[in-house]
């Protein structure tokens, strides 16, 4: 989940109330609901969401939709063990966010057997104490020299990254101003900064954003602008020429997460500023490990007095222990091969444009193409339970978004491609979803009248059981491979 969509304590306290008066359960609730509770009992919220599980459960959605145990590599197909009983089955996987492939790519897969015959599976130390390998140092020379930086420090995950980044650098008198959709670790970490000053600004909207600086920054001491390069859950592209404009306007740095640009955006993968033409324009420039490059881990690149100080500041990266050997090793290749091999690139695109292509002339709602995030609006949790099971049940295994990772009445199927997916593989699942799209009366639909279908929707719906949902012609149609 990314985006900060919470509504304020009391009308959530009001809402949650009348919920519960009418019984706990998915065609009531969301996960925001969960949150907190009027109790004095610190696991009442703990009880109350296990209810709304077994309701999840009951209705065969939970298993299939989170929890799905893979048997196999997580790629364009998977293998999954069926929750309902019927063994092992195989799917499409829209769902992984190794948008090139390289996890499973032969060069990575030998560099992180040499690495393990020679360094073991694990680094039980933190990098200050127990030293730091060579395995990790020739990768942080890899991403300062990919990115044109002095320096790199790497954390475990992204999301230490952020956190320890921005905890790390901002101060109670200084400022950050961050996108209300940049990832969740962007919002943690800018809470538990401190900063007084700042806010979140309407997404990807400039104005509002220079107009909170224009209040703001003359009280303000340190200045930070941070989100997403491109956004995760909506597949976006930041406005990097605007948002360095602004940040020049008010003498603040800007920070980029680009855990989803790396290897994606660019004439050769390089990112945003590659992108947009803007090279050394990100000023705290930090990504991930654990989606182009296929692993796990997260960093930040720039200049040796930034680097410097985060290896002793950023909590997250100092009180932890490094990443393995073998990791190191991995991510040293991928990144190689990510120069040498712009073929995983090229198929990429071009895989997005055929699926963003067939989802759009079918009727659903799709977004401009701008990544290999493609989102489908369904607007209502009921119909994103109801779209999300017939999707499982056909063999397609993609994201299912509701608040609070998206506004509330905007949820979303989130349909990644990747570089692996063949023609064959988009085809089907935009045959599928323009079957499903027909049968609820939402292709051609506008996002208003798709809400307005989705709310109609009887809650009996959800309560119907697996055979019941498919139907004969469906049925035909998913078993054509």
């Amino acid at each position: 989940m990314s985006a900060d969509n919470s509504d304020t304590n009391g009308n959530r306290m009001d809402a949650q109330r009348t919920k519960e008066a009418l019984g706990i359960g998915v065609a009531t609730h969301s996960l925001s609901d969960f949150i907190d509770t009027a109790s004095n009992d610190l696991f009442d919220k703990c009880g109350k969401f296990a209810s709304f599980l077994a309701d999840a459960r009951a209705r065969g959605l939970y298993q299939a939709q989170y929890r799905l145990t893979i048997t196999g590599p997580l790629d364009h197909r998977i293998l999954v063990q069926d929750p309902f009983g019927s063994g092992l089955r195989e799917m499409i996987c829209f769902d992984s966010n190794s948008y090139l492939g390289l996890h499973i790519h032969p060069r990575v897969l030998a560099a992180v057997h040499r690495a393990l015959d020679h360094a073991g599976y694990g680094t039980p130390s933190a990098q200050l104490l127990g030293g730091t390998s060579r395995y990790l140092r020739e990768l942080e020379e890899t991403v300062s020299n990919f990115y044109g930086r002095a320096d790199t420090v790497i954390f475990p995950s992204g999301y230490a990254a952020n956190v320890g980044s921005l905890t790390a650098l901002l101060r109670p008198n200084d400022l950050v101003a961050r996108d209300r959709f940049a990832h969740a670790s962007i919002h943690d970490g800018c809470r538990w900064s401190g900063a007084s000053w700042g806010r979140a600004y309407d997404h990807d909207d400039m104005a509002d954003l220079a107009g909170l600086m224009a209040q703001q920054a003359p009280q303000a001491k340190g200045k930070l602008i941070v989100t997403d390069g491109i956004f995760s859950m909506h597949g976006r592209v930041c406005n990097l020429p605007e948002l360095r404009a602004i940040a020049d306007r008010y003498q603040s740095k800007l920070m980029i997460d680009e855990a989803h640009s790396l290897g994606v955006l660019g004439s050769s993968g390089h990112g945003l500023e590659e992108h947009f033409g803007l090279p050394g324009s990100i000023d705290v420039l930090m990504g991930t490990f654990s989606k182009a490059p296929g692993a796990v881990g997260g960093y930040v690149t720039g200049s040796t007095d930034l680097v410097d100080y985060l290896r002793f500041f950023a909590r997250s990266c100092m009180f932890t222990a490094a990443l393995p050997a073998a990791t190191c090793a991995g991510l040293t290749e991928a990144f190689r091969i990510m120069q040498e091999e712009p073929e995983h690139r090229e198929q990429l695109w071009v895989n997005a444009q055929r699926l963003w292509q067939g989802l759009h002339e079918v009727g659903w709602l799709v977004p401009p193409l701008e990544s290999p995030i493609i989102t489908a609006f369904v607007g209502a949790d009921k119909l994103l339970w109801a779209t999300s099971m017939e999707l499982y049940e056909a063999g397609i295994k993609c994201g299912n978004v509701s608040f609070p990772a998206v506004p509330r009445g905007e949820a979303i199927l989130r349909i990644t491609a990747n570089a692996r997916h063949t023609p064959e593989e988009i085809d089907r699942t935009v045959a599928i979803l323009e079957r499903i799209g027909a049968d609820y009366g939402i292709l051609g639909c506008n996002a208003a009248e798709i809400q307005e279908i989705g709310a109609a929707l009887p809650l009996s719906l959800l309560e119907r059981g697996r055979d019941n949902r498919q139907s004969a012609a469906f049925s035909a149609l998913t078993d054509t491979r």
